[in-house]
C-alpha cells in the first residue's frame, strides 16, 4: 500500500514514526529542516511542546482528515485558469512555486540563446498565465518574491520580477487578458539581447565609455533577433522586448520613439522596468528603497505615463508589500497585506531591537499603535533575513 501522510494528535506519537508535516510552519520551530524521524522519548516531548498535532508516515487507508493544510506543505500551482479568491497565506504557496519555476525557466532559456538553439516560448507562455491567475486569486502574493534580489544573478532575478511587476500593475488597473500576456511574455524575455552584451561591460564597476554605452543599448535590437527565430511570439510582444528603453519624451533609445509611437503596455513595463532596476543593488550602484525610487522617476519629467506611473505608485502603497523596514523601536519586519489599503502599514516582526530573532514572530498594525512607526526601509537581505524565509509563518 502506498504511504500518504496521517494526521494524529501528538499524545498519539510513538518511537519509530517519521513525523512529515507539523500543525505550524517548520520556520516556527527548532528544526532547520523539514522532517523529523521520532527515535527518542524526548522527541516525542519535544514535539508535544510545539504542537497538538501532527502528519506522520502512514501506510494505512488515507482520510479527507489527513491532508495537509493548505500553506503548509509543499506549493503546489493550481491548474491554469483557476482563479477563485484565496488568503494571502495560501496563496503565497502557490506564488513561490511560480516564482521558483520562472526563475529556472529563465535560465535555461538564456542557455539555449548560448547554444544557438530556438527558447521554448511555450513554457514562458504557460508561465505568464501562471502568473495572472496567482495575481487574479490574490493581487499581493506574487509582488511579495518581488523583494527577492541577486546581484550574481541580476538578468534574470531582473527580468521575472519586472514580469511580476508589470502583470501585477496592468490587472490592478483593469486591461484586456490576451493584452496583459503578450505583454508579460515580452516583460519575461525583454532583456534576452544582454546575452550578446560582453559580460565585462554589463558588470563594469565603473562609468561605462561611450562606446559601450552605445553596444548596451544594442541589447533590444539584439532581442528582437534572437526571438524572431522563436515560434509563437506576437508582434506585440516583440515591440515590448524592442522600446523598453524608450521614453515618452523620445530621450530613449534605441529609435528614440515618442509618445503614442511607444506601445501602452510598453509603457508598463518601462515603469517596472526602471523601478526593479533602481531598487536593486548593482556592482555600480546601491539599491533604492521604493519610496526613493518612485520619487525620483516621479522627476524624469516627460520619462514616464504620468497616469500609468500614478497607479503604480498607488498600487504599491508608501510601503510596498514584502518591503523590510525598521521600526522607531528598532524592531525589524516585513510589510505585509491589510484587507483594505491603510495609510500606516501592517508589519510581521521577525527581529527584536537588537536584531535578534524572534520565536514566534509578531504582526504589528501600526495604525492602531500609533506610538510605533516606520523608522526607515531596509534593503533586501539586511541583517540576514529574506521575504522567503518568512513567507508562510502567520496566518491571514
Amino acid at each position: 500500500m502506498a504511504l500518504h501522510r496521517k494526521k494524529i494528535d501528538t499524545r498519539d506519537l510513538r518511537i519509530g514514526m517519521y513525523v512529515e508535516a507539523l500543525d505550524r510552519p517548520w520556520l516556527e520551530t527548532p528544526y532547520l529542516l523539514e522532517g523529523v524521524e521520532v527515535n527518542t522519548d524526548e522527541d516525542i516531548d519535544e514535539l508535544r511542546a510545539l504542537c497538538a498535532y501532527v502528519y506522520i508516515r502512514s501506510d494505512e487507508p488515507e482520510t479527507a482528515e489527513d491532508k495537509t493544510p493548505a500553506g503548509y506543505g509543499e506549493g503546489v500551482i493550481p491548474p491554469l485558469g483557476e482563479r477563485t479568491p484565496r488568503s494571502f497565506r495560501q496563496e503565497l504557496s502557490a506564488a513561490r512555486q511560480i516564482h521558483s519555476n520562472a526563475r529556472g525557466l529563465i535560465r535555461t532559456i538564456h542557455e539555449e540563446i548560448a547554444e544557438n538553439r530556438r527558447p521554448d516560448t511555450a513554457a514562458v507562455t504557460e508561465v505568464v498565465e501562471q502568473m495572472m491567475d496567482s495575481v487574479a486569486r490574490h493581487p499581493d502574493a506574487l509582488v511579495w518574491f518581488s523583494n527577492l534580489k541577486s546581484r550574481d544573478e541580476y538578468t534574470a532575478i531582473h527580468s521575472l520580477n519586472v514580469c511580476m511587476q508589470a502583470v501585477s500593475l496592468a490587472t490592478f488597473v483593469g486591461n484586456d487578458e490576451r493584452a496583459i500576456k503578450e505583454m508579460g511574455i515580452g516583460a519575461l524575455l525583454h532583456d534576452v539581447g544582454k546575452i550578446k552584451v560582453p559580460l565585462a561591460i554589463l558588470n563594469k564597476p565603473g562609468k561605462l565609455t561611450e562606446a559601450e554605452y552605445d553596444e548596451i543599448k544594442k541589447h533590444p535590437q539584439y532581442g528582437v533577433e534572437i526571438l524572431q527565430k522563436a515560434s509563437g511570439l506576437t508582434p506585440a510582444s516583440l515591440d515590448i522586448v524592442r522600446d523598453h528603453h524608450e521614453r515618452l519624451n523620445g530621450r530613449g533609445y534605441p529609435a528614440g520613439l515618442r509618445g503614442s509611437e511607444i506601445s501602452y503596455y510598453t509603457q508598463i513595463v518601462a515603469i517596472a522596468d526602471v523601478y526593479d532596476a533602481m531598487t536593486s543593488d548593482r556592482i555600480y550602484q546601491k539599491g533604492r528603497t521604493p519610496a526613493e525610487a518612485l520619487k525620483l522617476m516621479s522627476s524624469f519629467e516627460g520619462d514616464f505615463n504620468d497616469e500609468l506611473l500614478r497607479q503604480f505608485t498607488d498600487y504599491h502603497g508608501e510601503y510596498p508589500v514584502g518591503t523590510l523596514v525598521e521600526l522607531n523601536t528598532g524592531e525589524v519586519g516585513f510589510v505585509i497585506p491589510t484587507p483594505e489599503r491603510q495609510e500606516k502599514p501592517t508589519v510581521l516582526l521577525v527581529l527584536d531591537y537588537k536584531k535578534r530573532r524572534y520565536f514566534p514572530q509578531r504582526v504589528r498594525d501600526l495604525m492602531r499603535f500609533p506610538k510605533f512607526f516606520v523608522n526607515r526601509m531596509l534593503a533586501p537581505g539586511t541583517h540576514g533575513v529574506d521575504v522567503e524565509d518568512y513567507a508562510e509563518t502567520w496566518e491571514t
